[in-house]
């Protein structure tokens, strides 16, 4: 008997562990569905699974503290650009990779921000809107990104104004 709940509570706190040290993500249609049930904003990380960038924002930035608490805030997302599955997006149907290309995902990984009806989001870089970001950002000002749209502060702020450092 005390060997079996000693197992179980053992159990309970791998599976805690584990699930408070990986950031869970979505498939495209569920991350979709999931934003509009919650009301989230959406986070969409278009990447390529045999690139080396992608693989260095997974290992090193999607595991930060700092980075898996700011993303709680969000439905994350991540699209394989060269993945095999196809999608329904605005009406229209998408492979992965012509969705990524919908997106502006040209280079990976590839970061859009979206509301929670699946509507990109724009917002201005450098004085230029846009509607994506490309290329690896380290974990401290990939955190600082996602504070800046959490907060809205891209509807009246320039993004090149936090990367300042």
């Amino acid at each position: 008997m005390k060997t079996r709940n000693f197992l179980t509570a053992a159990v309970l706190v791998f599976l805690f562990i584990s699930n408070s040290y990986s950031q869970s993500s979505y498939s495209f249609n569920e991350g979709l569905n999931a934003a509009k049930s919650s009301g989230k904003m959406i986070f969409l990380d278009i990447y390529s699974g045999s690139d080396n960038w992608s693989k260095k924002m997974d290992s090193e930035v999607y595991t930060s503290d700092a980075v898996k608490n700011a993303l709680s805030g969000f439905v994350f997302i991540k699209l394989n650009a060269d993945g095999p599955d196809k999608y329904s997006y605005g009406k229209k149907n998408y492979t992965s990779g012509e969705l990524a290309k919908q997106f502006g995902g040209t280079g990976y990984p590839t970061f859009v921000f979206m509301n929670s009806d699946g509507s990109v989001i724009s917002f201005k870089y450098n004085k230029e809107n846009t509607s994506s970001l490309s290329g690896f950002i380290g974990a401290d000002d990939f955190a600082e990104l996602l504070s800046f749209f959490a907060q809205g502060k891209y509807k009246d702020t320039d993004l090149s104004t936090i990367f300042q450092n």
